[in-house]
């Protein structure tokens, strides 16, 4: 969910672009993993039909799942519904169909810090009600007591209106007056080719109110040693278009509800996962990735803002919109291994990344497939995360001290820890279908309390971090 998994508009996009590497990273893996599902899928030994859904037969897959996402404290919550189908030929052709459509609103952090006085923030609106001239009125598209305020005019501009917002003291500032509806549609295509095992191709579109998205990607990938091994390669690109509400706001500059040019900006990215996947032994499956991405073009969060305090007492004074830098490179390894050894299956996963912007991570999953009888199944999951800061990372600035060239307030990159559990429990009504439901708990830790903390901000918790429930139902069924 711009769950790209809302903050305002894009940023959900954002967040779930913070996954998308490590998700991109484990698709050969899932493959393998279908491969080796299809053969225990019809084992008699599982109690199953003997109706054979595995290579060298046409048949069809229908996985539809809707995820429900909420965050403590009244901020995002989120639904979405998905469906996916994958349609396989018997010589070992596929073409996969997706679709997602979600609903996001609730809370989201501005970026500015917390104060023991009362916080006004003033942005752009996109639909008025009822604004009259020297007036005010409730937004009533928007939550939280928002009103609309008529601006005086300035040179080289007319009067508009805008949203105010106000934020009580001792309180961290959200921004409650947004919602927003995503569709996206995907679509690929792979096969073997002459002597090559397989190559493909996809596409896909996402579009919500504010920002579009369009992705593109090849692969080819080549078996070796009796198909014990494969290596691979993926190339994938992506263009995003970003036309937040009011327009564009230029970085560094007071933060403001006048209207701006230029109304949309744009961003390219460009990359590529090479892998190796091997058989270790008949009980262990090996993969090993890595990627590297390049992005150019916009990358601010164009709604988010950033404290000047006082450099003594810790009061704001102005808020100034957040500026990144326009290119920005990555590269990241992923080593995954499934094991089965008895009657569960094992699944251990590492990566490591680093980028242009400073940030470097580290996470670790784990996961345990326990099959409580032919039909019946539980998954316990954990998957633990921890990233340094972005060099131009900032809680506040000082207002006594040149603005920077690049500075944010997302906590997002800052440094933090991340822990998810889960569960997930399924239930195999035949051979050919399955019903499954996921349930995990997000959080984040972070320094609240940073040492260089001054004036009445030693008092705050300066770490907007984020905890995080989210449940998926899902069904798949096999057909021919």
């Amino acid at each position: 969910m711009q769950l790209k998994k809302k903050k305002h508009k894009g940023q959900v996009r954002e967040s779930l672009a913070t996954f998308s590497a490590s998700l991109l990273a484990a698709t050969i893996a899932t493959h393998a993993d279908k491969a080796m599902a299809q053969q225990q899928y019809y084992d008699p030994a599982y109690g199953y039909n003997n109706d054979n859904f595995g290579p060298g037969v046409a048949y069809s897959e229908l996985d539809s799942a809707l995820l429900v996402y909420k965050e403590s404290g009244g901020r995002v919550q989120a639904i979405e519904p998905a469906t996916d189908l994958s349609v396989h030929g018997a010589a070992g052709q596929e073409l996969t169909l997706g679709l997602v459509a979600d609903a996001v609103s609730g809370a989201t952090p501005n970026g500015a810090v917390p104060s023991d006085q009362t916080q006004t923030f003033v942005t752009p609106v996109k639909i008025v009600t009822g604004g009259k001239s020297g007036g005010t009125a409730t937004v009533t598209s928007a939550s939280g007591g928002s009103t609309v305020i008529r601006l005086p005019s300035t040179p080289g501009q007319v009067s508009t209106v805008a949203r105010q917002y106000t934020v009580a003291p001792n309180t961290l500032p959200v921004d409650k007056g947004f919602h927003d509806h995503r569709m996206a549609a995907n679509f690929g295509w792979s096969q073997p080719l002459g002597g090559i095992s397989l190559v493909g191709f996809g596409g896909g579109y996402s579009v919500e109110q504010d920002y579009r998205a369009i992705t593109g990607n090849v692969r080819i990938s080549q078996n070796f040693n009796s198909d014990n091994t494969t290596i691979s390669l993926a190339v994938n690109t992506e263009l995003d278009s970003s036309f937040p509400y009011g327009g564009v706001p230029m970085p560094m500059t007071v933060m403001n509800g006048q209207l701006k040019t230029p109304t949309s900006r744009s961003k390219t990215q460009v990359g590529f996962v090479a892998g190796l996947t091997e058989v270790m032994t008949r009980r262990w499956l090996m993969q090993l990735n890595y990627s590297y991405d390049t992005q150019s073009g916009y990358q601010n969060d164009p709604y988010r803002v950033i404290s000047t305090v006082d450099p003594v007492s810790g009061e704001p004074t102005s808020y100034l919109y957040e500026n990144r830098p326009n290119k920005r490179t990555s590269q990241s390894i992923f080593w995954d291994n499934k094991f089965d050894y008895g009657p569960t299956v094992t699944e251990l996963s590492l990566r490591y990344f680093k980028d242009s912007w400073g940030i470097t991570s580290k996470t670790a999953e784990l996961s345990e497939r326990v099959n409580l009888s032919s039909s019946i199944y539980l998954e316990p999951s954990a998957r633990w995360y921890q990233q340094s800061a972005a060099n131009f990372f900032h809680y506040y600035l000082l207002d006594n001290q040149a603005t920077p060239a690049y500075a944010s307030s997302d906590t997002r990159l800052g440094k933090f820890t991340s822990m998810t559990v889960g569960m997930k429990v399924g239930f195999k009504l035949t051979g050919r279908t399955e019903f499954y439901l996921t349930g995990d708990y997000y959080r984040q830790t972070g320094d609240g309390h940073p040492a260089a903390a001054i004036g009445q901000l030693k008092q705050q918790n300066l770490f907007a971090g984020t905890s995080a429930v989210f449940v998926l139902l899902g069904y798949t069924w096999d057909f021919h």
